[in-house]
């Protein structure tokens, strides 16, 4: 079966995770069809959904795969680019295509807002966090929380995420915030036990592996020079990546735990994790699991 992958082409987005891919997708005997979503085109008629790709300036080919994997669609300019992207994905799911993440359940997990406030609703542990697109509020915050995180709602691998305790100088970034019309997220800092987290991955119903991610600073994301170690998966670590998975309707993920002397709190779940520090880690390779799974899925 022809099995896609769907990155952009304007960017190398986790380019080792892709090769993992696809050497798993060669290695169980299936073709790999790279899917550039920047440069598909989709054309609809009566009753029908058909999907096609670019090559050179004049040249198409269809796209008929079996099922793809959703890596990510690519550096966001426009809200009407980001629509459209989505929804190009959709139409590969519209037309009975197994797409892992699917595209709307990914779109919300990469959300840091409306992700951790679905799993509050459901009991999970997050921390104290506040989101408002008024300065005021998020400075009120920081006076009422002390030492606080900054966060962009979609971001990644701790750039562009602050670190304060005094809400005049935090009052500086919401101001810049407030110019570029962004909503402020703004969360209780958390004393994390060794000075990092956990990053638990799930493929399907079940945990593979978990590695922690050991802070040079009070940041334990690995692109910003954590040290990933192998970490044994308790049952409450387990138990917790399980349901945030459900909860966000994921296929795969890697679910971020910190331990704080106060219990262990979800910090975010990354539905395109790059996981590069947890193969080196913990030697297990999460690409051949995710295929599996997708085979699983359109055979199902």
């Amino acid at each position: 079966m022809d099995i896609g992958i769907i990155r952009p082409y304007e960017v190398e987005y986790n380019p080792e995770d892709v090769v993992d891919l696809e050497d798993a997708i060669r290695s169980l005997g299936h073709r790999v069809r790279r899917i550039y979503i920047d440069m598909v085109g989709v054309r609809f008629g009566r009753g029908r959904i058909d999907y096609y790709q670019l090559i050179g300036r004049s040249n198409y080919e269809e796209l008929n795969v079996s099922g793809a994997i959703l890596r990510h669609i690519g550096v966001i300019r426009d809200f009407e680019q980001f629509v459209h992207r989505l929804w190009v994905v959709r139409a590969f799911e519209l037309n009975g295509i197994y797409v892992m993440n699917p595209v709307l359940n990914w779109m919300m997990a990469g959300d840091k807002f409306i992700s951790l406030m679905l799993l509050a609703k459901h009991g999970l542990p997050v921390p104290d966090t506040v989101v408002s697109e008024n300065m005021f509020v998020a400075y009120n915050t920081v006076k009422e929380f002390g030492k606080s995180v900054i966060k962009q709602i979609r971001g990644a691998m701790g750039f562009g995420v602050f670190q304060v305790d005094d809400a005049d100088v935090a009052m500086h970034i919401f101001s810049y915030l407030t110019n570029l019309n962004k909503p402020m997220y703004v969360q209780r800092f958390l004393d994390k036990v060794g000075n990092g987290d956990y990053r638990v991955v799930v493929v399907g119903n079940e945990v593979i592996g978990a590695e922690f991610r050991r802070g040079v600073t009070w940041k334990s994301n690995v692109a910003q020079g954590a040290r990933p170690e192998p970490a044994k998966v308790t049952n409450e670590l387990s138990e917790l990546a399980l349901k945030a998975i459900e909860v966000l309707g994921l296929d795969y993920g890697g679910v971020d735990i910190a331990e704080t002397r106060d219990g262990y709190f979800i910090l975010e779940v990354n539905p395109t994790m790059s996981w590069q520090g947890f193969k080196r880690a913990t030697g297990i390779n999460p690409a051949k699991y995710i295929v599996n799974y997708l085979i699983s899925k359109v055979k199902a």
